[in-house]
């Protein structure tokens, strides 16, 4: 396993050397800071409300036609010091991203690779992370009312983030097994909604992204290969129905219904959502997203949920930008104890120039009851985690970016995390830290 972590880092320097032999590119990954670019290293064409504060659709693009379809493939190879691989336990009915609101299933065993902790690579090995496809129309209500929607597909080791219950797996679906992937590769609709547009208002209905933290989904909407662990504290998609106000150029507000990481599943678990972008000055932006609901599927024991996530975003310079991020997930059940997480990820990005950008994150996670990554015997939940990268993106062509990536990660006060040999027999001492790291490549189409 070593050799094949030495050969990733080869591949890694091979790909830095490049940059001495390559033409310039037209524009680097990160070369989109306006006053429209939004938190979240996201894009401000996107058509995510929370990444278009400006609401300029037409300005996105050249073609005068508001209908599109585009998307992208992403793989890559990922390596550990140890060896460790992926190894599954059925995944119940329950299941959810979150771990939160539909049993003990969230993230099965500690020692599966692609759940815990890192959430959307394989421990070790090349794999297909996304296949990302999106048809629509956009809206622009500038002169009057404006109708139109957006479907995404999603397919790879990334998709089972975005399944909902209720859509892609759950009780409707049977047994645990019966879900849209097995194993490695899962598939999942990762946004499905009307959107409607009438000058300051925005509605959308249907399956979304939320609003929470800094780190996308999308690959091409992020820096690093890997995923931030804020990512895991909070829901990733939601049935809901929210209109956005555009007070102003620098001010947004939103509001509305959501049901977490679920499509219709209950009628049970109803939760408020709020939230605001707002460009306090050129170089600073914030966003504040809030959820506050109550499930009520179990007829025993309701559950009251508070989901709440600030972003802020500083452009240091023309080239450097710093990203903060605070994520909370707290849930008091009925019966039982208090559980949640709560967490901070800081992410530096240097633009060095159009085809070149390298950047540093470190995160930090308090971990309550097990709320995350408990084991299938109890027990296995942390306390404290914390997790450094160094990376690097190649954008040759705009159609194309290369990411590198070296990551640790560190847990304190739990039994050992990384459990087994690269056999798939179980190691006589556990370890509680790893150091891991990968490339992939995004071709956009």
């Amino acid at each position: 396993m070593k050799r094949n972590l030495l050969a990733g880092l080869g591949v890694v320097a091979a790909l830095f050397a490049m940059q001495f032999t390559q033409a310039d590119a037209q524009g680097g990954l990160f070369d989109r800071f306006t006053p429209c670019a939004q938190v979240g290293e996201c894009n401000p064409c996107d058509d995510d409300s929370s990444c278009d504060p400006c609401g300029d659709v037409d300005s996105c693009s050249k073609k005068s036609s508001k209908w599109f379809a585009t998307g992208y493939i992403e793989a890559g190879f990922f390596a550990n010091e140890y060896g460790q691989k992926n190894f599954y336990n059925p995944r119940t009915p329950g299941y959810s991203h979150n771990n939160v609101l539909y049993g003990n299933g969230g993230y099965s065993n500690a020692t599966d690779g692609r759940y815990a902790p890192l959430q959307n690579v394989a421990h070790t090995g090349g794999q297909l992370n996304q296949l990302y496809l999106s048809v629509g129309r956009a809206v622009d209500g500038k002169r009057g009312l404006d109708i139109g929607g957006t479907t995404d597909f999603t397919f790879g080791t990334d998709a089972y983030l975005v399944q909902s219950n209720g859509l892609e797996y759950g009780a409707g679906h049977g047994l645990a097994n019966d879900s849209w992937g097995t194993g490695d590769y899962y598939s999942a609709i990762a946004q499905a909604y009307l959107e409607i547009a009438y000058k300051k208002w925005n509605v959308k209905i249907g399956k979304v992204y939320t609003p929470f933290g800094s780190n996308s989904y999308k690959s091409t909407d992020r820096f690093f290969y890997s995923l931030a662990d804020t990512y895991a504290m909070v829901p990733a998609t939601a049935l809901a129905a929210y209109a956005t106000y555009t007070v102003n150029d620098k001010l947004s507000v939103y509001g509305g219904w959501a049901q977490p990481d679920q499509f219709g599943e209950t009628s049970d678990d109803n939760a408020f959502l709020f939230g605001f972008d707002l460009q306090v000055s050129k170089r600073l932006a914030l966003s504040y997203a809030l959820g506050v609901g109550t499930n009520e599927t179990d007829p025993t024991n309701d559950i009251d949920y508070f989901v709440q996530s600030l972003v802020a975003k500083y452009q240091v310079n023309r080239r450097l930008t710093q990203v903060f991020d605070w994520s909370l997930y707290n849930i008091n059940p009925e019966v039982g104890d208090r559980q949640g997480v709560y967490g901070i990820n800081t992410e530096s990005i240097y633009q060095y120039n159009s085809r070149w950008a390298f950047g540093f994150r470190a995160g930090w996670g308090r971990n309550i009851n097990d709320f995350l990554y408990p084991s299938a015997g109890g027990g296995q939940g942390y306390d404290n985690k914390y997790t450094f990268s160094l990376g690097a993106n190649w954008t040759p062509r705009k159609w194309l970016t290369v990411k590198t990536e070296l990551r640790y990660d560190k847990f304190e006060d739990t039994a050992a995390f990384y459990t087994h040999n690269d056999d798939g027999t179980a190691r006589a001492a556990g370890k509680t830290d790893q150091f891991s790291g990968g490339v992939s490549a995004i071709v956009k189409f």
